[in-house]
């Protein structure tokens, strides 16, 4: 699964990459803000509150020792699928009607005042806006190949999407009337591709759902029930993302871009890791929870908990010593100046610090929605919202964008030590003295790697900077603190380590 993650991600880099030197950063802003929109509810519905509340319930009617388990396992799935249908329907009708009315309370006064900026966005998302209906119905089909095992197709799929639009950004911008027109087909197209290719698996293994409904249907009632509380706290989560989203539209042009770029550099690592854990994990806490095994539950929610932080820390600290050599050598080329690195820079840094508890929430959250606490993590979730809307605006006054990228990191903190407090309380005992002692061990094995990593960027970074040094600099100095950091981890016993070089070596053998 994290091959095939990891095969979307570097397409999807290639993508932005092609974005930042071929169009200007009006236009990239404009594609940026207006993507935003669908996407959120692609995250919200299809990847958020539906799917972890669907699944624990199916895995549940699918163990009932009971001879119409099937039949109400196959219910369920097709009254969500016609839910889903016409809900996405209603949705993307309002979405394009209402563009210029959502976007112009969500963007800050001052970018809507740029005309030609505001409405080249609503432009975009009029046309984008299709895309969430396909999106989230892809959602809801990986939800149940996930549910029953199979996890390949979902996450090789996104490959197609970022074909379409990397094909998109290639095709000469004068054919169509407006520059940028072929970003948004590319991003409508794709989501279509990326939904369609879930078809064949689900056809293949008997799982692909019909468009009946059962309204009354017991589970499907359930799911209702547990989506209410997620939908609410994965919505406050996004409208975190929008509230950023209309405080960087205030600073300037191109910031909404950079923010975009290092999202984009910081979700590789969080894919790789993090998503693919979180999603691989759910499922299987959800059986252990559904045959009452608390103990199994405790330990292999540690485990991964642990395996995360792991392996996170050490691409958090890659990616801070990293980060001008890296955003050197993706995107400046083209229309992407030195000045332009520096922004993303700045954002690429705090971000890859904010990329540790936002790993570890990735990763507990679903230890509560196996147990269909869906109302927590929506608590937490506003809490960390309110936080973050006091505490922005006045770091921003005096810092301005480093002020609200510090905003971020510390409710992305609060939220992952929120969640840990609660899980003693709300799901089982968690196996404290564990993962303590392995996490003061990655603390020390990420301060020697930052050192070591620092030191030898230092006397690098006096070589003529080119695209030849800058590749240099990523593979030597990259390499030689991932090594550092796994020696140091070996020599203190972090059980992680073992576990993740066999693992290694059995790929290799294979």
């Amino acid at each position: 699964m994290s091959l095939g993650t990891l095969s979307s991600r570097f397409l999807g880099l290639f993508r932005e990459m092609l974005l930042a030197a071929l169009f200007d950063r009006m236009v990239t802003d404009a594609w940026s803000a207006a993507f935003k929109i669908p996407n959120l509810f692609r995250r919200l519905l299809g990847e958020g509150s539906l799917s972890v509340s669907f699944q624990p319930v199916l895995i549940e009617a699918q163990n009932e020792d009971q001879k119409n388990s099937t039949q109400k396992a196959t219910e369920l799935s097709d009254t969500l699928h016609a839910f889903l249908i016409g809900l996405l329907l209603l949705l993307t009708v309002l979405g394009v009607l209402f563009s210029h009315e959502i976007l112009g309370f969500i963007l800050d006064a001052d970018y809507v005042a740029r005309t030609e900026a505001f409405e080249l966005t609503v432009r975009l998302a009029k046309i984008m806006f299709g895309f969430l209906f396909f999106i989230c119905l892809f959602a809801y089909y990986m939800a149940i190949l996930n549910a029953n095992g199979f996890f390949g197709w979902a996450a090789v799929a996104p490959v197609f999407f970022n074909i379409s639009l990397i094909i998109s950004t290639l095709l000469p911008q004068n054919i169509l009337s407006t520059r940028g027109d072929f970003l948004a087909w590319g991003v409508l197209l794709g989501g279509f591709l990326q939904m369609a290719v879930m078809i064949p698996p689900l056809l293949k293994a008997g799982l692909f759902p019909k468009f009946q409904y059962h309204f009354r249907n017991p589970q499907f009632l359930k799911v209702l029930r547990n989506m209410i509380p997620g939908f609410f706290g994965l919505g406050l989560a996004q409208i975190t993302v929008l509230v950023n989203m209309g405080f960087a539209s205030s600073l300037g042009e191109g910031v909404i871009s950079y923010i975009a770029w290092a999202d984009r550099l910081l979700e590789l690592p969080l894919s790789l890791i993090s998503v693919s854990l979180g999603t691989a994990l759910l499922p299987t806490l959800s059986q252990y929870w559904a045959q009452g095994d608390q103990k199994g539950m405790a330990e292999n929610s540690e485990r991964f908990l642990s395996l995360n932080l792991f392996l996170s820390s050490m691409a958090a600290v890659g990616l801070y010593v990293l980060a001008e050599p890296i955003v050197r050598l993706l995107f400046e080329r083209g229309q992407f100046d030195y000045e332009d690195s520096k922004g993303v820079i700045l954002v690429v840094q705090i971000y890859a610090v904010a990329m540790i508890p936002i790993s570890l929430v990735r990763v507990l959250a679903p230890s509560y929605y196996a147990v269909k606490n869906t109302w927590f993590p929506a608590v937490v979730s506003g809490i960390c919202l309110v936080a973050h809307l006091l505490l922005a605006p006045l770091l921003m006054k005096d810092l301005g964008l480093q002020g609200l990228l510090y905003s971020s990191l510390i409710s992305a903190a609060l939220n992952f030590l929120l969640l840990i407090m609660g899980y003693g309380w709300l799901i089982t005992g968690f196996e404290w003295s564990s993962f303590l002692k392995k996490s003061v061990k990655v603390i020390v094995a990420a301060l020697i790697m930052f050192g070591v990593m620092t030191e030898i960027l230092k006397f690098l970074s006096d070589w003529p900077q080119s695209t030849l040094s800058w590749l240099a600099q990523v593979f030597s100095v990259g390499i030689f603190g991932i090594v550092i950091f796994f020696c140091v981890s070996t020599l203190l016993k972090h059980q992680e380590t073992k576990f993740i070089l066999n693992q290694f070596l059995k790929r290799l053998k294979r």
